[in-house]
């Protein structure tokens, strides 16, 4: 898979996640600046290729690619993190060990990591889920 088509499947997988309202997801480099204020959880996707390799050669090089999808979840700063755990859940129901069928492309295990507050108002989840690609 090239990176665009990579690039297409996480946004499109993203959109159809549930877990919060479309509108509060922040994608890379949008059209529009995002505006978090008045909501009361949000996202923020970022895709971090990883190295790619070539593990066959066979009839031509057969180009493997790994990366990391890591899922921002924000929610204000001092209202509990029952919102933010529910939307963690389901991000990961939504993406683990997910194969899309536009490809040969497979998540695995994810990850969460708690941020915490980030001085701006905001209490800060990370879920990190690597994936591969052919």
């Amino acid at each position: 898979m090239t990176f665009e088509q990579i690039r297409s499947v996480v946004i499109g997988r993203m959109q159809q996640w549930a877990g919060i309202p479309a509108a509060n997801v922040d994608y890379p480099n949008n059209d529009e600046p995002f505006d978090p204020a008045g909501k009361t959880i949000w996202a923020r996707l970022a895709n971090i290729p990883g190295l790619s390799s070539t593990p066959e050669v066979g009839n031509g090089p057969s180009v493997r690619r790994t990366g990391i999808l890591v899922i921002q979840l924000f929610v204000p700063t001092y209202k509990g993190t029952l919102a933010i755990t529910k939307a963690a859940d389901t991000l990961v129901q939504h993406f683990e060990y997910y194969s899309a069928p536009e490809g040969p492309l497979d998540f695995f295990a994810a990850s969460a990591s708690v941020i915490g507050d980030d001085g701006k108002g905001w209490y800060q989840v990370n879920v990190s889920i690597p994936y591969r690609a052919y």
